[in-house]
């Protein structure tokens, strides 16, 4: 090839050695600059950096027309940091290039903000997304629904979306500050069920670690026991968490304890969250708008436990029209209704459910004493939730909300006989429940602040009555008429605002302050008895509480969610904590850091670190939640808890449908509680702090996910693979060696599918696979089938022979024992048959544990094998359970 220049002709290669000298002197470094001037023209300084760089500025002569003095010092410094030095203040952009500055006027920015809302009940919807189509900027809606986005002037095209809903699309012409509310359709055809981010590359983008996001809808499709929704059995099928004992709900985050869990409701903390030991939540899906659950990556604005954070915020009910939902099932009823109390104003939404267990178990036992004679037997059992919610709009800024839970569990059992023609025999009565409410007040101050202030009162209280008819004999005393109850609580008044600033589209900014009043009753315990010996009758009475605690809590916040850079983004920030009870004051500084780098639009890594403390524990010593567990605070000799949390992943979008994670993580636990080996054995007067030791705990780990969020078929497969221990170096518990933690589950596995065969009829189903727990085998004594004798400190063998535990070490180790493994297959069919004027029927049919799969409840013995192995014979009990349920949407 050759090439006419200046009318020669030049071969290809004198051309490009010529060109690459060319390429050569332009990436000849640019000289340090030097330069101290006070309070002069900004032409001036042009002039000297011209003078020493060889660069020329290039712009147009109106652009410094109302430009300052400026100052300018620096020594030996690069161009690009004296420019942006001398730009940091002044309205301008600037670009090098090809031997010149060029400058442009900055263009004018303003803030879009508003409301993103339901368009027919006006109900805020959460994290839902807000981009500029034309410069790509964009944000998620906050708690309340409120978003603020800052662009430059001119046009711009805002999309909104939310799962479920229509996108929606505003184009306007931005001149200055603009409150816009986007109201978006629901479609009403689409009933998939998505665990769902905050925009269509959520995970990816996102700087969020450890975070799953539940929508309502997601709730009625997983299966359930019973047929009724449950928010923390949901939770049971995500990597990172166990479940605890088969059917008695729980969650045991990361090798954290069941107590390490802060629930929510509203931002406000509730202590109880189960019914029936755990069988259901206190959480009623029918008012459950939205969930943000963490298990690492905690922000800033959240703290107080160790292992998650479970944020359940309720629907605020419907504006415009009434309407509501009545759903019958085998073991409860529940009925939902809301609407406006003044339109466009005030609405309410109101929810009750309550079990009728001890209705069906009534004419049951019945027919059984019937056949017995002289005994009367009777187990009965119910619980309530009440929800009411009202939401009044002062203005388009102002906003007040008044929320009310109130839950109690009540668990009755008697036992009389007449064989004396006397009444004698036994009845417990228990009740235990929740009661929490607030008042909350938003205020948009302007288009970038958003500000909520919240005042609160949360109470849990446990009580348990205890009636003995029977005598007891002891020497020539006789003992009756024997009562006896046991209390304990907690209560919280609570104060707290939450600001949330959006300076520039690169920051979003939240900071904020709370306090806590603990009153903490950790155990009463009265005793009341006749006595009668052969000359006299006369009372006996004990009492014996544990002293009342009052305790101080409060904190303060800030967190910046950052955009970096184009591939880096953070969440930053820090909590700092105070805890004041019996005149011990402690104080904790809280970093939290999560980091984003984006290697594609599909492709990101994350790493963060976390540090938690929880000043609260929940002291139990069953694997079951009962309401005997009791919470306690730290106290001058018992130590807060605390974690440093570890974690770093990678997340993929695959084909825009299937969201692929791994996610590892390091967390190290101290201050760690646990009852001490001897704990059974102290008197009750012992305080409850003198009974437990303090330890140290580790877990670490990886979790697998994959998704898939759109389609008729949709779903998840997630593995956890995990390692949880404790050790305690005063030798109080397990001889000070290192033991398993109760539920260091090494494998877990779910599969879930949902599948749509039309809008008439869907089908979940939800496989679970998880190592066995650990259990901790108490030899205290044995009963002998063949004498019918006790044998303290003796085991036997399979033919029955009792031999001294102490010839077998080893063998009574805190959680040495493990029972064998769990897996069990759940089903869920929904029908759907629409009714006139939009109302539906629904029908459930539900199956758990399809298979019958007898899992490991409890232990039934222990013994030695022919080979001289100790060997745990465990039983199961919760066979196939079949379920129904109907529900009428109006």
């Amino acid at each position: 090839m050759w090439y006419v220049i200046c009318g020669k002709l030049l071969t290809p290669y004198p051309l490009l050695l010529t060109s690459l000298l060319l390429l050569f002197c332009s990436f000849t470094p640019i000289p340090l600059v030097t330069i101290d001037m006070k309070q002069v023209d900004v032409e001036d300084v042009f002039l000297e950096l011209e003078k020493q760089t060889g660069l020329f500025f290039s712009y147009e002569s109106s652009l410094l027309d109302e430009f300052p003095k400026v100052s300018l010092t620096v020594k030996d410094e690069s161009l690009s940091s004296c420019l942006k030095k001398l730009f940091a203040n002044l309205p301008v952009v600037y670009k090098v290039a090809n031997g010149y500055i060029i400058l442009k006027r900055k263009p004018r920015q303003y803030t879009i903000s508003g409301f993103v809302r339901d368009s027919v009940s006006y109900e805020s919807l959460i994290n839902a997304t807000v981009i500029d189509c034309l410069s790509g900027k964009g944000g998620v809606s906050n708690n309340y629904g409120f978003y603020s986005i800052t662009l430059p002037a001119g046009k711009v095209v805002l999309r909104s979306s939310y799962v479920g809903y229509q996108t929606k699309e505003i184009p306007l012409y931005l001149d200055r500050d603009t409150l816009i509310d986007i109201p978006l359709c629901l479609l009403g055809a689409l009933q998939e069920v998505v665990v769902r981010g905050n925009n269509p590359h959520s995970e990816v983008m996102s700087s969020r670690m450890g975070n799953i996001e539940l929508s309502s809808g997601h709730l009625s499709k997983v299966p359930s026991l019973f047929g009724e929704p449950d928010l923390i059995r949901t939770f049971q099928q995500m990597p990172g968490v166990a479940s605890g004992t088969e059917i008695l709900g729980g969650m045991f985050v990361r090798g954290g304890n069941g107590d390490d869990n802060l629930f929510l409701i509203d931002g406000i903390p509730v202590y109880n969250v189960n019914h029936v030991a755990g069988l259901f939540s206190t959480f009623n899906p029918d008012v459950v708008k939205n969930v943000d659950f963490y298990k690492g990556g905690f922000p800033a604005r959240y703290g107080g436990r160790l292992s998650s954070v479970v944020d359940v915020r309720l629907k605020d009910g419907d504006m415009q029209q009434y309407h509501g939902n009545v759903s019958i099932g085998l073991l409860a009823a529940k009925a939902n209704i809301e609407g406006p109390i003044v339109k466009d104003r005030t609405s309410f939404n109101v929810a009750f459910r309550r079990t009728w267990l001890d209705a069906l178990s009534a004419p049951a036992f019945a027919i059984i004493n019937n056949t017995r004679k002289n005994e009367d037997v009777f187990v009965g059992y119910s619980f309530y939730d009440l929800n009411a919610k009202i939401n009044h709009i002062f203005t388009p800024k102002s906003r007040l909300y008044a929320n009310f839970y109130m839950g109690q569990d009540r668990l009755r059992y008697t036992y009389w006989h007449n064989i004396t023609k006397l009444k004698q025999g036994t009845e417990t009565i228990w009740r235990w429940g929740n009661l929490v409410t607030s008042l909350n007040w938003t205020y948009i101050f302007n288009q970038k602040l958003f500000g909520n202030f919240n005042t609160s009162y949360s109470r849990y209280r446990s009580k348990m009555q205890e009636e003995e008819k029977t005598p007891i004999y002891w020497g020539s005393n006789m003992i009756k008429d024997i009562y006896s109850s046991h209390n304990s609580g907690i209560e919280d008044l609570g104060y707290r605002f939450d600001m949330d600033y959006s300076p520039t589209p690169n920051h979003r900014i939240r900071f904020g302050a709370d306090y806590l009043y603990h009153i903490y009753r950790p155990e009463d315990k009265t005793m009341h008895a006749m006595i009668l010996d052969l000359s006299t009758t006369y009372a006996y009475n004990q009492l014996y509480n544990n002293p009342i605690i009052y305790a101080h809590e409060w904190s303060i916040y800030a967190e910046d969610d950052w955009l970096l850079h184009d591939k880096w983004k953070a969440n930053m920030g820090a909590r700092l904590n105070g805890y004041q009870v019996d005149g011990k004051t402690y104080l904790s500084l809280q970093p939290r850091i999560s980091l984003r780098y984006l290697i594609t639009h599909d492709l990101s890594l994350k790493a963060s670190y976390v540090k938690m403390d929880q000043y609260v524990h929940q002291l139990s010593n069953t694997y079951a939640n009962l309401p005997s567990d009791i919470w306690v605070p730290v106290t001058a000799n018992v130590k807060p808890q605390n974690s440093h949390l570890f974690s770093f992943g990678a997340y993929y979008k695959l084909k825009k449908t299937y969201d692929l994670s791994v996610e590892g993580y390091y967390k190290r636990m101290d201050n760690l509680i646990e009852y001490q080996d001897n704990a059974l054995l102290f008197p009750d007067y012992v305080d409850w702090d003198k009974k437990i030791s303090m330890g140290e705990g580790r877990s670490y780990g990886a979790e697998f996910m994959a998704r898939k969020s759109e389609g008729r078929t949709s779903g998840w497969v997630s593995y956890t693979l995990s390692w949880s221990d404790r050790i305690f170096h005063d030798r109080l518990v397990n001889e000070g060696r290192r033991f398993p933690a109760k539920y260091d589950n090494r494998h877990k596995l779910n599969v879930t599918v949902i599948h749509k065969f039309s809008p008439k009829v869907d089908l979940s189903a939800s496989w679970t696979y998880a190592s066995g727990n650990r259990v901790t085998v108490v030899i205290d004594s044995y009963l002998s089938h063949q004498t019918g004798n006790s044998y303290p400190g003796y085991i036997h063998d399979e033919a029955g022979y009792y031999l001294p535990v102490n010839t077998f070490e080893g063998i009574l180790g805190r959680n040495a024992a493990k029972l064998g493994d769990y897996h069990r297959l759940d089903l869920s069919l929904n029908i759907y048959r629409p009714k006139k004027k939009g109302r539906m029927g629904i029908w459930n049919v539900s199956l758990y544990n399809v298979y019958s799969r007898m899992n490991p409840f409890y232990i039934e013995d222990t013994y030695l094998n022919q080979d001289g192995r100790f060997t745990i014979r465990q039983k199961g009990i919760i066979p196939v359970i079949p379920s129904v349920s109907y529900t009428y949407k109006f």
